[in-house]
């Protein structure tokens, strides 16, 4: 993983022992290196304390962030900050930039926490371009059904079954796949199978989360469960997941998301 930061040295220290090789952790030299990484998507996640250095600053700091943020997709974005009455007022302009975490400083940043909510942004963020890849379809179906495709991809340690995935939904599992069939949309066992793999995806991408222990994590019977769902789903080894594009991958979970006409081939994996 690519960790691009701005922040004090004591912060940066924390993010690299949370982090360390392969893991890629530099601090950018200036706010507007910060936010070129973003805008440029030159590293999977920022973490930011845009007080670091002063309070005052962090007023145009965010305005800048906030401008390169809305040019096009963007890559999370973490606040990392202490407790001032400057920070706090930073965090509220951070979750308005749609910030999907916050870490305060000496509170919640033990090295286990930190990298979990930094892994959790990631797969947030991947999810929600998977499924804004299948957003017009989605558009078409009950709100409870939709709702609950969501649920899967921003939260599939809830949803371990068809049968979980229908009862979100609200009905039953064959009125499920008749939804999603007029949609356009893939059977539910392939849905479910995309949410999960794409969470397994980005707890291996980097490369210090075992085969294993993501398998029992998103409540896969077995690793071998889990090696099995992604080559189904991706055509991949487990063992490339540490090699591929994050933004190929997706490419490829929204097309499985995509029903197939009968009879028509099944499209390869680019990878």
């Amino acid at each position: 993983m690519i960790i691009s930061c701005y922040l004090s040295p004591q912060s940066l220290a924390h993010v690299q022992h949370a982090f360390p090789p392969p893991h890629c952790v530099g601090n950018a030299g200036t706010w507007d290196a910060l936010v070129s990484d973003v805008q440029r998507r030159r590293c999977d996640v920022a973490i930011v304390d845009p007080c670091a250095g002063g309070d005052q600053l962090a007023s145009g700091r965010l305005s800048a962030l906030a401008s390169a943020m809305g040019t096009g997709p963007s890559i999370p974005v973490v606040g990392y900050l202490s407790v001032t009455a400057g920070a706090m007022r930073a965090v509220q302009a951070l979750v308005r930039l749609g910030s999907p975490e916050i870490v305060i400083r000496g509170v919640d940043d033990s090295f286990d926490a930190l990298a979990a909510v930094i892994r959790r942004a990631v797969t947030s963020c991947a999810s929600v371009r998977v499924v804004r890849a299948v957003e017009a379809p989605l558009q078409t179906l009950p709100l409870p059904v939709a709702a609950a495709i969501r649920t899967a991809f921003n939260h599939p340690e809830q949803l371990r079954s068809v049968t979980d995935l229908a009862v979100a939904a609200r009905v039953t599992r064959r009125s499920l796949d008749r939804w999603l069939a007029r949609a356009g949309l893939s059977p539910a066992r392939i849905v479910l199978s995309c949410a999960r793999v794409n969470a397994a995806f980005h707890l291996l991408a980097g490369g210090k989360v075992r085969l294993a222990e993501a398998a029992l994590l998103l409540g896969y019977a077995s690793s071998r469960s889990l090696r099995r769902e992604l080559s189904e789903i991706t055509g991949c080894a487990a063992s490339s997941m540490t090699r591929l594009s994050p933004d190929a991958f997706s490419a490829t979970i929204g097309r499985r998301l995509v029903r197939q006409h009968q009879g028509a081939t099944a499209e390869r994996s680019p990878y």
